[in-house]
């Protein structure tokens, strides 16, 4: 709690005579001080304030955190408080002198900071009883410092804190203003703001001021609750009122809030948080950082007399979003570059970050999915482009294939056709002959059935064989494919004196594949099998099909031979487009077999036997039993 003054005089008296004793007690250790001087800078701040002043404590915390960039080889910071709203009597002054003269005597002090002018000149008169010539930087609020003359080595800086300026931002708030109200802690009793006493009397030439700093706190809200329409608020901290009665600054924030009914102006932040509309306030930040780096360029070597003193605007307008809205003030109306607390913060607000991340995901999926799109189309195009080419192969395979049967094929339709011609020659004759043998009759016309049909069976294989196929898997039984096929090689194996072999299941092997594509893949590897044989002496030709299962989920068909086999250096390209092992061979047989059973989900390869010949495997998916029941059904 504090007392007023004319309880505090009798005690100011007994301070002075505890300091006495503390000098002569300072003088008797000052040779043990003396031996413990360093060269570490040391830097003594002496505040016209108390240490519980907002604004002096965020100074100072600036000013250190500055000094630790701009001193990094280390310094020492002390603070000297002359509490000047309490204590500010001559004697009390003169003792608080003599003590701090003592205390700092032996430490060595390289610069001396003051905050407020009062403390400026308590400054000067202790550097003339340590050192003389100890730089002093100074820090005031009231630019009628302007353009005096500073005493030798000081400098500093004027950081205006106007009136004015509360009474621009009131009327911001309230265009209609005519009266002000002023509220607070009398004017004279707060260090920073004495300026504001020479202020209000130039502004009550021009505007009615309404001074309730000298009334009772009781008082004032009952003024402040009968205010004409045209009067605007401007409270400084209330810590004591008129009357002697303490208060928490806050809290009577919070008072004067519920009974005004009109925003309210103060010069300090932390009151924006108790319902103040606006303020101007001083940026302890930005002045701190001024402050330091201006002691920091007189420790590292600059002399304070050759750096001049300057005038900084250090304040800035800040306002309570809440009050604002309570007001209905919109903040368009503020001025530039004001600052706005408290305000509803949107979703864009508070999770700009994610959501910029969140759009720069979006926007990265999307280029990847366009251009996985854009590859996609080049895909497929590609792919129709090969499955066209495949087809146009495969047709060339067959022709080439046909061709190469086609004298077998040949000798394979004229005889269903010459029987034919005989049957019917026999049947003419019978028909001329007196006495018809219908039996007779019967069974020609039988045999002349049963040519045709073979004859018709041989031409429809060749037809399956020649059409243009598309690639319409569908389920078929391996088993009858085999059996076709043999039918067309048998004529080409008979004429080149090959033995044909085939070991085929009854039982039907279902796979989902296209019939001709699966013939042409077995017709190639036959007839490749019977010209690997032609120079084998006759009897030693032997041609092996044979068709099996493997666990259950694929059928495997394997075409042997009994020739040379397949040159060991040739085995890994077998199946590459333009290889052969054939003289007169294009190369591409065994390429289009591969592509076909690949393009059915099976696989196909080559290994030469233990017993002389090669032996070539495709393998199929079968069809699952459970498909083959559903579709009889």
């Amino acid at each position: 709690m504090i007392l007023p003054y004319h309880i505090l005089a009798p005690m100011t008296r007994r301070v002075m005579a505890v300091c006495a004793v503390a000098a002569a007690l300072l003088c008797m250790t000052g040779a043990t001080h003396s031996a413990e001087r360093t060269t570490t800078p040391t830097i003594l701040i002496i505040d016209n304030s108390n240490p519980d002043s907002p604004l002096s404590r965020d100074l100072r915390t600036q000013i250190h955190s500055t000094l630790d960039t701009e001193i990094p080889a280390g310094y020492t910071l002390y603070t000297e408080f002359l509490d000047a709203r309490h204590f500010n009597a001559r004697d009390y002054d003169l003792a608080l002198q003599t003590y701090i003269k003592e205390k700092y005597r032996n430490h060595g002090l390289s610069a001396i900071v003051t905050i407020g002018w009062a403390a400026f000149d308590f400054a000067v008169r202790l550097r003339s009883e340590l050192r003389p010539d100890l730089p002093i930087v100074f820090v005031t609020f009231d630019e009628a410092r302007v353009g005096q003359t500073s005493p030798s080595n000081s400098t500093g800086i004027i950081s205006p804190r106007r009136f004015e300026d509360l009474v621009k931002v009131a009327r911001i708030l309230a265009p209609q203003t005519a009266r002000v109200a002023v509220v607070g802690t009398p004017i004279q009793n707060q260090p920073y703001r004495r300026q504001y006493l020479r202020e209000l009397s130039e502004l009550a030439r021009s505007t009615e001021v309404l001074d309730l700093t000298t009334l009772p706190f009781s008082e004032v809200t009952a003024k402040l609750a009968k205010l004409p329409d045209d009067a605007v608020i401007i409270s400084i901290p209330l810590y004591e009122d008129a009357s002697g009665h303490i208060h928490q600054a806050v809290e009577t924030m919070r008072k004067l809030v519920a009974v005004a009914d009109r925003p309210i102006v103060t010069d300090v932040e932390y009151l924006l948080g108790a319902g103040a509309a606006g303020a101007v306030v001083v940026s302890a930040a930005n002045l701190g950082s001024d402050v330091g780096k201006l002691v920091g360029r007189i420790l590292n070597g600059e002399s304070a007399s050759a750096i001049p003193v300057e005038v900084r605007e250090h304040t800035e307008a800040v306002f309570n979003a809440h009050a604002l809205q309570t007001w209905d003030i919109r903040e368009e109306t503020l001025p530039p570059a004001s600052k706005v607390l408290f305000r509803e913060l949107t979703v864009w607000d508070r999770y700009r970050w994610q959501i910029l991340t969140a759009l720069a995901m979006l926007l990265v999926q999307s280029v990847i999915i366009t251009g996985l799109m854009i590859e996609r189309h080049r895909r497929r195009v590609a792919e129709r482009d090969s499955h066209q080419r495949l087809l146009e192969v495969t047709k060339m395979d067959r022709a080439l294939t046909a061709g190469a049967m086609s004298s077998s094929i040949a000798h394979e339709l004229n005889q269903p056709l010459t029987a034919i011609m005989n049957n019917a020659e026999a049947a003419a004759m019978l028909l001329k002959a007196n006495s018809l043998d219908r039996e007779e009759l019967r069974a020609i016309v039988a045999d002349i059935r049963r040519d045709d049909e073979r004859a018709a069976n041989i031409i429809k294989h060749l037809r399956m064989l020649l059409r243009q196929s598309e690639l319409k898997p569908e389920d078929l039984a391996l088993n009858e494919v085999l059996a076709d096929s043999i039918a067309l090689i048998e004529g080409p194996a008979h004429k080149c004196g090959v033995t044909v072999q085939a070991e085929i299941p009854s039982v039907p092997i279902h796979v989902r594949a296209d019939y001709v594509h699966v013939q042409q893949v077995i017709l190639n590897l036959a007839l490749n099998a019977i010209e690997a044989m032609r120079d084998l002496p006759s009897g030693q030709r032997l041609l092996k099909i044979r068709l099996r299962t493997k666990d259950d989920s694929k059928a495997i068909v394997s075409i042997s031979d009994s020739g040379p086999g397949v040159p060991s250096e040739k085995m890994a390209t077998i199946f590459n487009p333009f290889v052969t092992t054939k003289a007169e061979g294009t190369g591409l047989g065994l390429s289009i077999a591969q592509t076909i059973i690949a393009t059915y989900g099976g696989r196909i390869w080559a290994e030469n036997t233990a017993g002389g010949g090669a032996a070539f495997h495709f393998s199929l998916k079968l069809v699952p039993t459970t498909d083959i029941r559903a579709q009889v059904a």
